[in-house]
């Protein structure tokens, strides 16, 4: 069961594209100042990630992603903890009866076709039922407390009137790589810049421009 592992690649490559995208403010940035969020399903991302036995499950998961601008001209994006958390285990809880019908098929097809049979067969062969065998396996290839550890990005940012550059930290801000962003009321709006290759639109599969962050605080 080696599926769970593609969780922690998916979401460092989640870090990686979003790493590099600009948000912008006002002239002086202050408008920026504080914690935007916005909730990215990955159920698309995971999809295109899973077996063909897996391509009836597409149980949402939300990862609230979060962007923290200081004053001092830094940045923090991270994935907020609890909410994701709340999320996860629901979402793991889905795809585990999912994957234990999985393995009744597995079953049926080998001739075994009672459940109970082959709850039975499996425990006297593993020690355990389908589906706890089924979650310790992804429990140990999957440790959410440092998945949401490697996902945190820290850095820099400026501004240039509606424009936001930003860079990870140690390494320079690129003037010629920014985004374009207004903010209304709660709400920061992220846009490619005018002549931008609209193939750069999508970030990640259910991800693309333009981008809705909601204040936090």
């Amino acid at each position: 069961m080696k599926k769970g592992s593609k969780l922690l690649v998916l979401l460092l490559a989640l870090v990686m594209a979003l790493s590099i995208c600009g948000c912008g403010g006002s002239d002086s940035g202050k408008d920026l100042i504080g914690t935007w969020s916005l909730d990215y399903d990955m159920a698309n991302l995971l999809a295109g990630e899973m077996g063909e036995e897996f391509e009836g499950f597409n149980a949402s998961l939300v990862m609230p992603i979060c962007f923290e601008f200081r004053e001092d001209k830094t940045f923090t994006m991270y994935g907020e903890p609890e909410a994701f958390k709340a999320n996860y285990n629901t979402w793991l809880d889905e795809f585990l009866a999912f994957a234990t019908d999985v393995m009744y098929t597995e079953f049926a097809n080998q001739g075994l076709e009672d459940k109970a049979a082959a709850d039975a067969a499996f425990e006297e062969a593993y020690g355990t039922g389908i589906t706890d065998y089924l979650r310790q396996t992804f429990e140990a290839e999957v440790d959410v407390d440092s998945l949401l550890g490697e996902m945190t990005t820290d850095g820099k940012y400026d501004t240039s009137g509606n424009k936001l550059y930003m860079a990870e930290e140690g390494t320079e801000i690129d003037k010629n790589a920014y985004d374009v962003f207004t903010v209304s009321g709660d709400t920061l709006k992220l846009e490619l810049p005018s002549g931008a290759d609209p193939s750069e639109g999508e970030i990640l599969p259910g991800m693309e421009y333009p981008l809705e962050f909601k204040k936090a605080n």
